[in-house]
């Protein structure tokens, strides 16, 4: 006897094609009705769940991603058309006729700002590897007097650090360093009077369900030619997948958020496979490793942190990766375990050593944990 399937909106007996639309079940009447087709992904969904307009329908994720809407009119406004000024969106109507606009010489940039790149690296350095950062900060407001507390504690002598609004963040922005070596980011970049300053204005990163911390690597300093970088590239990748559970471990993320903004290609046996399918996935940059920009491959897996410790050692495991993946072949990585790897760290990155040790991570020599903010 076939089991009879309801529809969930109108209740009738569905006796030909059944539609299923985020888990609920449709006759085809209510699955014109009641649910919409989302214009960027093209997925079905249910109509309470649109936050588009009248003029086009959106998932939650995809308005996330792409829109806003006008603090002014409440329009919609695709990312790439909208207007910023003290943090906030407007369309390019509201922005014109608002008269404080005109004069925007605040600290917080729109999201897409990105200036010409300065690389800093210490006086006694000759070839190194330049790490831009990105670091989330919530909870303390979009606020131009913080952003220029932030702003003018960071930038004493040089214009290193720039500040940006991030539409994922729920009343935070975006700290983002020029590139720098990774003893300039050590000795010399004042991060760790930047997060203090941040903390006194009541700024969480770790602590919160938004934050994150991206590291951006300088493709050139990966190899002499396209093809050695993306041989490099293609073992960073496989490393992270390989090593996925320790690297979980590392992040300090949620299995839900690093789904959602920094998920897994999937393993595969070769690091050029997993660099091939990942040039045709769809994922956009939303990937523990992202490889969508043309001059920096960018990771994402991190979650934020104002402890300066966290903090400089997510720079020592991400130089780690790299040095790995530069000297090692293919064929060394494929058997690398992961003490094989945590042995071959500079014994000078005593941050990163210490955070392995507290995270259990470093061939079973815990230590106490401190609290991350």
């Amino acid at each position: 006897m076939n089991e009879i399937t309801m529809c969930s909106y109108c209740g009738c007996e569905i006796e030909d094609n059944v539609y299923e639309v985020e888990g609920e079940y449709f006759c085809e009447d209510c699955y014109e009705d009641e649910t919409f087709e989302c214009e960027c992904c093209g997925g079905r969904f249910l109509n309470s769940h649109d936050h588009g307009d009248e003029n086009i329908g959106l998932c939650p994720d995809c308005y996330d991603e792409h829109y806003h809407r006008c603090v002014r009119c409440n329009c919609l406004i695709h990312s790439s058309n909208a207007y910023w000024y003290d943090g906030d969106a407007y369309c390019s109507d509201c922005y014109e006729d608002d008269e404080d606009c005109e004069d925007d010489d605040g600290y917080i940039n729109d999201y897409y700002y990105k200036p010409s790149p300065e690389f800093y690296k210490c006086p006694d350095e000759k070839r190194v590897r330049y790490y831009g950062v990105e670091l989330e900060i919530d909870r303390g407001g979009r606020d131009e007097y913080n952003a220029e507390e932030i702003y003018n504690t960071a930038n004493k002598g040089s214009d290193i650090l720039y500040i940006k609004s991030d539409g994922s963040l729920d009343d935070g922005m975006e700290l983002v360093s020029h590139p720098c070596s990774l003893k300039y980011h050590r000795y010399n970049f004042p991060w760790f009077d930047i997060m203090q300053k941040a903390k006194d204005l009541y700024y969480r990163s770790h602590n919160t369900s938004t934050c994150g911390l991206h590291i951006h690597i300088g493709r050139a300093e990966l190899g002499a030619t396209i093809e050695q970088q993306e041989e490099v590239i293609g073992r960073i990748m496989f490393f992270f997948e390989s090593h996925w559970n320790e690297m979980f471990k590392f992040s300090r993320r949620s299995e839900y958020s690093l789904d959602r903004w920094a998920s897994r290609y999937g393993y595969k046996d070769r690091p050029k496979e997993i660099l091939e399918d990942a040039k045709k996935n769809s994922k956009g940059r939303y990937v523990c490793v992202n490889i969508t920009n043309e001059n920096t491959v960018e990771i994402r897996m991190f979650r934020g942190t104002l402890k300066w410790n966290t903090f400089m050692a997510t720079i020592e495991m991400v130089d780690s990766i790299c040095e790995n993946a530069v000297n090692l072949t293919d064929s060394d990585i494929h058997k690398q375990s992961w003490n094989d790897f945590v042995m071959l760290i500079n014994p000078e990155y005593k941050e990163l050593i210490k955070y392995l040790k507290e995270k259990r991570l470093y061939v079973n020599e815990p230590v106490e944990n401190e609290e991350e903010i």
